[in-house]
């Protein structure tokens, strides 16, 4: 009887070693973890809100103030405070610059990706 004990025991033993877990594996399955957190873009904003946008943008422009803006990128919403740089209406997209200086970083979004401006 303990040797039948003694060999379950043994080949429970056996598959310690399968514990481990490959980098490839790791991997993969935080890439998974993170696309169940994604989520689409959302819909077309209505005119309301374009137009309430539109006077936060324009108005941070004119006197330089800083912004809260929230956009989609990749999956997910993004919330940065910056300052609004240019407006491009040709290719209805925003310059923002994270800083007043001229040598801060600045990038630039799409309009379509835009959810939300709010003053500081």
């Amino acid at each position: 009887m303990d040797d039948v004990k003694s060999q379950l025991w043994r080949g429970n033993l056996l598959w310690e070693g399968m514990r481990m877990m490959l980098p490839e594996h790791r991997e993969k399955l935080i890439q998974q973890e993170r696309d169940d957190w994604k989520v689409d873009l959302h819909g077309p904003l209505d005119d309301d809100q374009w137009y309430e946008i539109g006077l936060v943008v324009m108005d941070a422009l004119k006197h330089a103030l800083p912004v809260s803006i929230k956009y989609w990128e990749d999956g997910f919403y993004i919330e940065k405070e910056c300052y609004i740089y240019k407006v491009d209406h040709e290719n209805k997209r925003v310059r923002i610059e994270h800083g007043p200086d001229d040598d801060s970083i600045r990038e630039w979004i799409d309009m379509r990706v835009i959810y939300d401006v709010q003053r500081i």
